[in-house]
């Protein structure tokens, strides 16, 4: 039985409505394995982990047609644990995805509900994370590259493709009674492909992150300027990059890359600029009221190539470095990633990656994607290395 019919049977027990579908497909992949890192708070680590290579999801789309060649569509995409089937996304249900809209091949797509920003629609595949999982992030996903968290309350539009080009816009509303733009977020990108070239640029600004991205990697800071706390300043606080910058008032992302596919061969690059505004509020240095602002940039080489149409190798690097004003702290990190991919089937595969990253400037603590290898290393060096299995149905 078709897997799309699977689903309208599933949906159509739980709601009258969803026999009006024309379409509903039932879909996910369950990735696992087995992960290693060398130092993980001062000591080796062994751990089961679930969805590195692809988070672990599953998902139902669908479609309705209206005619004049409109569309009613919607995705619902639930994230959970494998290894204790726990959910993920901050215990969302559809953490990953939920929203609906309207999609014309004429006028473009409208869409309403938790949505990704422009940076990970526009810009993701042009890193290597976006080809090959969470762990070859630029250091703690300090710039949203691999969607570490979504953007709920979200309109976006994506117009259709235009001699190769395409735009996306998108706001976010905070719903603040007395503050239209507390905890709001909005964006926008472009896009061009041609042939084997794809070129794309994405941008966001939010208010209030920390508060807004609650599945995120932000270290929030519970202190008041009259009573600071620690985290201090111009320290990753055993948390990576995110951890000098605390909770700050605001949250600026921009990313641009491109990729050329020449034969079995796809090559990548790379740039991104994260800065966070009004940083570390309540934090020990901030006493007193001084302001503090914290950015990154990463530059990032990548490729990939086909050894046969079953094994594919990858190959990337990723320098990122950075300044907290307040403190004068300048901290770099230098990320090598490395991922070999065999391909049991169309639909199962399994794969070995690995990634050394050195930490220098700063704390000058390596960590590799913080609370996703493990903790923050003690010392400037961090290694991880994963064998793992992706299912996909």
């Amino acid at each position: 039985m078709k897997k799309s019919l699977i689903a309208l049977a599933v949906t159509s027990a739980v709601a009258a409505p969803a026999f009006a579908q024309n379409s509903v497909t039932l879909y996910g992949i369950i990735d696992a394995g087995i992960t290693y890192t060398n130092n993980s708070g001062g000591h080796s680590q062994w751990q089961m982990q679930s969805g590195i290579l692809q988070g672990s999801r599953w998902g139902l789309k669908g479609a309705e047609d209206l005619g004049g060649g409109t569309k009613a569509i919607f995705q619902l995409e639930n994230g959970f644990n494998v290894m204790n089937g726990k959910l993920a996304q901050n215990g969302r249900q559809f953490g990953r995805q939920a929203y609906v809209g309207l999609t014309n091949d004429s006028y473009g797509t409208l869409t309403l509900g938790r949505q990704y920003d422009p940076v990970v629609d526009m810009a993701q595949s042009t890193t290597f994370n976006g080809q090959w999982g969470a762990f070859f992030s630029h250091p703690s996903d300090i710039d949203n590259t691999d969607n570490g968290f979504r953007v709920n309350n979200a309109v976006k539009y994506v117009s259709p493709t235009f001699y190769g080009l395409k735009a996306e816009a998108m706001y976010a509303f905070g719903g603040v009674a007395g503050s239209f733009g507390q905890k709001s977020t909005i964006g926008g990108g472009l896009s061009y492909t041609a042939g084997p070239l794809y070129v794309g640029a994405g941008y966001f600004f939010a208010k209030n992150p920390a508060a807004q991205f609650d599945d995120g990697n932000f270290i929030t800071n519970i202190g008041t300027a009259a009573a600071p706390v620690a985290p201090v300043v111009g320290s990753s606080n055993g948390h990576g990059a995110f951890g000098y910058v605390g909770t700050p008032g605001s949250m600026e992302s921009a990313s641009v890359g491109a990729s050329y596919a020449f034969g079995p061969a796809l090559v990548g690059a790379n740039f991104s600029h994260v800065r966070f505004d009004d940083a570390n509020q309540g934090s020990v240095a901030r006493a007193g009221g001084a302001g503090d602002y914290v950015w990154f940039n990463s530059y990032e080489l990548w490729g990939q190539y086909s050894l046969t149409p079953a094994t594919t190798l990858g190959l990337g690097y990723t320098f990122t470095n950075g300044r907290d004003a307040l403190a004068n702290v300048k901290p770099k990190y230098h990320q090598v990633n490395a991922v070999a991919d065999y391909r049991l089937s169309k639909r199962t595969d399994v794969y070995v990656m690995a990634v050394y990253q050195h930490a220098a400037g700063g704390s000058a603590k390596a960590d590799i994607y913080d609370g996703v290898a493990g903790s923050q290393s003690t010392t400037a060096n961090q290694v991880v290395a994963r064998v793992g299995i992706r299912h996909k149905f």
